[in-house]
């Protein structure tokens, strides 16, 4: 006798979806895993509130995928724009994170909905950071209010739309994130002689005698004006007591040459300068050279002035003497000279 047998196939079904069901927690949880982006940065350049702000988005996939867009959440009560010609973009290192690169396809807003912006891209390597930003300052401004912990998401998409990694961020809007720094620089000036005395020596008909060690006025100034410097002296030439004679300077506010046999005195100077802003000019009744400068009288004198700062600005200061064959004998000429400047600040 053949037995007959039958095919419960309500149990089968209920056995495979019990297999279904078991299997569903794991695929689930290695989905939820891979979906979650290893890095997620963004920046706003500015976090004062209610200003409008330029900034950057980073992201390193987590997932195996080839993405096709980048979609950026922006924080709750942030102005977001929904032109998408105002989320223009840059792949320039406006100092990003250590090791990050250029987000590879990015572009022009495809989408800009709510808080939502949509970015086109291409396929991004698993590991690698990458950055882009977003230009221009009317794509977004900060919220109105001061707070922190504003959370927004990144999300990479494939061509499906289908997420493939997501990652939240947080930032803070403050009320004023600007520093403003203040400092003072006070006027400097100084003025130094390098020595106070200038022994010519014997005179002599037959040549120029020019001072030995010219004496040098070295000035430094931040006056971004410029300087003067000037000169006058107590008898208008060298003048002996004993003799009462004085060897005149050359006509003061004139340049000349002395020449030997013929009586005279004058003062040359020359300048340098090591740094600064400022150029030197020498006034031209006082240009030196041998045996040439300008005479100094009891009212002060120009000597050299400048357009700008001087560091290490130095004035060398020749006095030249020749004397005629009828010059009185003495061993008392003598002359001072008073030397003073000031900044023009």
């Amino acid at each position: 006798m053949q037995t007959l047998r039958f095919v419960d196939w309500r149990a089968i079904g209920l056995a495979f979806l019990l297999v279904l069901v078991a299997a569903l927690p794991l695929a689930i949880n290695s989905r939820a895993e891979a979906a979650t982006l290893s890095r997620t940065l963004v920046r706003f350049d500015r976090v004062k509130t209610s200003t409008a702000s330029t900034g950057t988005v980073c992201a390193q996939a987590a997932t195996v995928a080839t993405e096709n867009d980048v979609q950026v959440v922006f924080p709750t009560s942030y102005t977001v724009s929904t032109t998408t010609g105002n989320w223009t973009v840059s792949t320039t290192n406006l100092a990003w994170p250590s090791g990050a690169s250029a987000w590879p396809g990015i572009g022009t807003a495809s989408a800009a909905s709510g808080q939502t912006v949509t970015f086109p891209s291409t396929d991004l390597t698993v590991g690698t950071l990458y950055c882009f930003n977003w230009t221009n300052s009317a794509a977004l401004s900060i919220k109105a209010a001061a707070t922190a912990n504003n959370t927004g998401t990144v999300t990479t998409r494939d061509n499906g739309p289908a997420t493939i990694d997501s990652g939240t961020y947080a930032t803070a809007s403050i009320s004023d994130d600007q520093i403003v720094v203040t400092a003072t620089v006070t006027p400097t000036f100084s003025f130094a002689l390098s020595g106070n005395t200038d022994a010519l020596g014997t005179l002599s008909t037959s040549s120029v005698v020019s001072s030995p060690t010219p004496r040098t006025v070295t000035i430094n100034t931040n006056a971004t004006n410029g300087w003067y410097a000037w000169a006058r002296d107590s008898n208008a030439g060298l003048t002996s007591a004993a003799a009462s004679k004085t060897i005149a300077s050359t006509t003061p506010g004139s340049n000349s040459t002395l020449s030997t046999g013929t009586e005279g005195y004058n003062t040359g100077v020359t300048q340098s300068q090591t740094g600064g802003s400022g150029t030197i000019t020498v006034a031209a009744a006082f240009v030196g050279g041998a045996g040439q400068g300008g005479g100094l009288d009891t009212s002060l004198r120009t000597l050299a002035s400048s357009n700008g700062t001087a560091d290490n600005a130095v004035l060398t200061l020749t006095n030249n003497a020749t004397i005629a064959a009828t010059t009185p004998a003495a061993t008392d000429y003598t002359d001072t000279i008073t030397v003073t400047g000031a900044g023009l600040f």
